[in-house]
């Protein structure tokens, strides 16, 4: 190049091919980011999979594969990692007015089965106050 922004050109033509060749892995990301961002915007925890595939012109599978390579993880894992966390977030910040039905939990030993399996053993331990609120809850 005989000049510096002929160089420049060179340089931007060349790092522009490399991103778009790129262009189809942010596609996945962006794809479950916005599904994970709703879900915890509206709880809506409850909807199939296929209905997000369906809205984005994409199968099932190839979403669950998008799940899978961004999160490394299943989109049904994923849903219920973000729906039992914010459940857990809203009780520690107010257990008067936590309520599981408003997090797709149909009963009160659902959610306590998914606590359970989120929390490891050694958490719970430790965890015995927020145990006995949470027995002082599912007895109302």
């Amino acid at each position: 190049a005989d000049s510096f922004d002929e160089r420049i050109k060179i340089l931007n033509e060349y790092f522009k091919s490399i991103v778009e060749s790129y262009s189809g892995s942010w596609e996945a990301i962006r794809i479950v980011s916005e599904i994970l961002q709703y879900c915890e915007r509206e709880n809506d925890f409850a909807r199939p999979v296929e209905e997000f595939a369906a809205q984005y012109n994409i199968s099932a599978r190839t979403l669950h594969r998008y799940f899978e390579t961004t999160t490394s993880l299943s989109s049904k894992k994923a849903l219920q990692i973000l729906r039992i966390r914010k459940a857990v977030q809203q009780l520690a910040n107010a257990p008067a007015g936590f309520d599981y039905g408003q997090y797709g939990y149909y009963d009160y030993s659902h959610f306590c089965k998914h606590l359970k399996q989120f929390l490891r053993k050694d958490t719970i331990e430790n965890l015995q106050p927020h145990l006995q609120l949470l027995q002082k809850i599912g007895k109302k």
